[in-house]
């Protein structure tokens, strides 16, 4: 039997040093399915350079794998304890050759027959067993990345050597699932991994072949790979695919936070987007520029995120764990339009909008641009006239609360085909193309006419709220459904009753529409004058260095809202741009000029029609914008559980 350390190899040798009959390791009280909770064994290492041997008791429990080293020499004894949550996976068989790692090939199971060429076993008949694993070191804040290597060879039958090594290799796989985690070997499903090739310099590719793909095969993941080869694919592939519930146990993001925004409001334009938010966690592996969602997740979970942010990343997307995330709802409406979406990270305006938006010209330089365009614009500052609104947290210790309500069943705020928006405007024209032969729609057409177009429905969805309120009013037709009755309906009616049950689907706001005034509302706060700045944020981190919101939490059911007004001086600017990467920029008393305000909703409505607005680092149009935090409406993949 043998063990191996990721710096050295060391050879174990059984009790005698040779073969011995068939035997089975200690155990102890079994679990489902036959499988110990406990093994044990018992291994040499000849230290050749000491002249005596080194003798190792491995202990697998649920806690994780025990190695207790004792020499002969003297009565010394080291301990280990690698912890199951620092073990990513572990495969059996015969002894591997070594060869470079990685290969877009990667997602094949080694322990699947027919998938790879299995190696010969040793003249000896010997089985090993590698374990997988990356230990979390404190001070500083870093993973180890550790193999160990047992060698079978109690028997002169490699198949009963095989039998033992498989057993640990069971055994390990049953304590990482008794660990609250379902990890994406056991799902079994496979990961829908989205990977954008031009990111990271356009070296998205050779960094998902290099960093990821070698994780992914020690941990056993199952995954699908899908490269994206214009923009919007990422949204429409998740919108899109009939079988995404099915056929996956959570989705990837190889790239940065642009694809992740892709991804979120693909799924929100789903027809059973609750069930998707509820059933998919999200995860982020930082290719790209902008990292702010995966620097957050790191900090919520307290792992490291340099010097490797990707492969750090990547194992908290296969460790098999996930949390809550907040999402907020933005509508905009920019020269009388309307537009709805969803954000997971910030809303700006003002100048730190300005900042990363108008120094894309300077791109070629690289991060430096950011710092060349905010001199600039500490120089030419600029304020912008308008009116800044917000819905003040009055406790958040009630975001429980808050998140209950959200959590109604699917079943219960699904309305029946028989129920309507009594309130809703419908434009029957939308449905211009559906055979009317007969003047009625057969099942399949009806199903057919809900998924029409959905993107025009998605952008005018809260059209059809009254414009006083965003609650909704209903009325029933008569009978016990709408299909009972079909003869009795127009087409112009089913095509009402369909458009209706979309809109039921899409999440609704329950602050008063862009259109309403607010002041005199109760709990709103309304300020009007010139602000330098105002930017929402709901992550920890705007990008992987701006430690932005240091008080925010996945789900904690906040947007801080950080207003700066005019007269705020350049020196104090200055100083709250150079502490944003250590999260020391915010005042701790009161300040006459900035300060950062906890709410659950806000509204800027910018008097003049020239200026940028963005929404997660991406520009959008002009004009009155308002944001409300929807707790934990989506799942995101952590180390650590709820």
């Amino acid at each position: 039997m043998t063990a191996n350390t990721a710096t050295s190899e060391e050879n174990l040798l059984g009790q005698s040093g040779q073969p011995q009959e068939p035997s089975t390791p200690t155990s102890e009280t079994e679990i489902g399915g036959g499988t110990p909770t406990e093994l044990s064994e018992i291994f040499f290492v000849d230290n050749s350079r000491r002249k005596h041997s080194i003798k190792i008791q491995v202990k697998l429990c649920p806690e994780g794998v025990y190695l207790r080293r004792e020499t002969d020499a003297d009565d010394h004894i080291n301990e280990q304890l690698i912890r199951i949550d620092d073990i990513i996976g572990s495969r059996y068989g015969p002894r591997l050759k070594k060869r470079a790692r990685g290969g877009l090939n990667s997602c094949r199971n080694p322990n699947v027959p027919g998938q790879e060429a299995e190696p010969e076993p040793d003249s000896d008949n010997s089985a090993y067993l590698y374990i997988y694993a990356y230990l979390k070191k404190e001070k500083p804040l870093r993973r180890v990345q550790t193999l160990r290597i047992l060698r079978f060879r109690s028997s002169n039958d490699y198949g009963v050597n095989l039998q033992t090594a498989e057993l640990w290799h069971h055994t390990i796989r049953k304590h990482k699932r008794g660990d609250d985690s379902c990890s994406p070997a056991d799902s079994g499903k496979q990961l829908l991994i989205l990977l954008n090739p031009k990111s990271g310099s356009g070296k998205g590719r050779e960094l998902f072949q290099k960093q990821v793909a070698p994780l992914l095969t020690e941990a056993e993941a199952q995954y699908e790979l899908q490269i994206t080869t214009h923009p919007q694919y990422a949204k429409e592939f998740v919108r899109t695919r009939k079988d995404l519930l099915e056929r996956y146990s959570g989705i990837v993001v190889a790239s940065g936070d642009g694809l992740f925004y892709e991804v979120l409001n693909g799924l929100m334009e789903r027809m059973d987007w609750r069930k998707a938010c509820r059933m998919l966690p999200l995860g982020i592996i930082p290719c790209g520029s902008g990292n702010g969602l995966a620097k957050s997740v790191a900090h919520h979970c307290n792992e490291p995120y340099e010097p490797k942010p990707i492969l750090h990343a990547t194992l908290t997307c296969i460790a098999g764990k996930s949390t809550p995330m907040d999402v907020v709802r933005v509508e905009l409406a920019p020269r009388d339009k309307h537009f709805v979406m969803y954000s997971f990270l910030s809303v700006g305006w003002g100048l730190i909008a300005d900042i990363d938006i108008e120094s894309e010209r300077l791109r070629s330089i690289g991060a430096q641009r950011f710092t060349l365009w905010a001199i600039k614009r500490l120089i030419t500052l600029r304020t912008y006239k308008g009116r800044v609104s917000y819905l003040l947290a009055k406790n958040p210790k009630n975001v429980e609360v808050a998140k209950e309500a959200r959590e109604i069943p699917l079943e219960e705020k699904r309305p029946s085909l028989a129920t309507v928006r009594s309130s809703l405007p419908i434009n029957t024209g939308e449905f211009r193309d559906l055979p009317d032969e007969d003047g009625e729609l057969d099942a399949d057409e009806f199903a057919d006419a809900i998924s029409m177009d959905r993107s025009v429905y998605r952008q005018h969805a809260d059209s059809w709220h009254s414009a006083m309120s965003r609650r909704t009013a209903y009325y029933s037709f008569g009978g016990p459904s709408l299909r009972s009755n079909r003869s009795r309906l127009s087409v112009s009616q089913r095509i009402e009753a369909a458009n209706a049950e979309f809109a039921e689907k899409v999440p609704t706001g329950t602050i008063p529409g862009l259109q309403v005034p607010l002041q005199g509302t109760e709990g709103w706060v309304c300020e009007d004058g010139d602000f330098v700045m105002v930017h929402a944020a709901y992550t920890t981190h705007l990008s992987s260095d701006v430690f932005f919101a240091p008080e925010s939490r996945l789900d904690d059911g906040l947007i801080y809202l950080v207003i700066i007004r005019s007269g705020v001086s350049r020196h104090q600017l200055l100083n709250f741009m150079l502490s944003l990467n250590t999260g020391t920029h915010l005042p701790i008393g009161e300040d006459p000029f900035i300060k950062v305000v906890p709410c659950r909703a806000f509204r800027i409505e910018p008097n003049s029609s020239d200026g940028i607005l963005v929404v997660d680092g991406e520009r959008v149009d002009y004009g009155p914008i308002q944001a409300e935090v929807m707790p934990g409406l989506v799942n995101v993949m952590t180390t650590s559980g709820q």
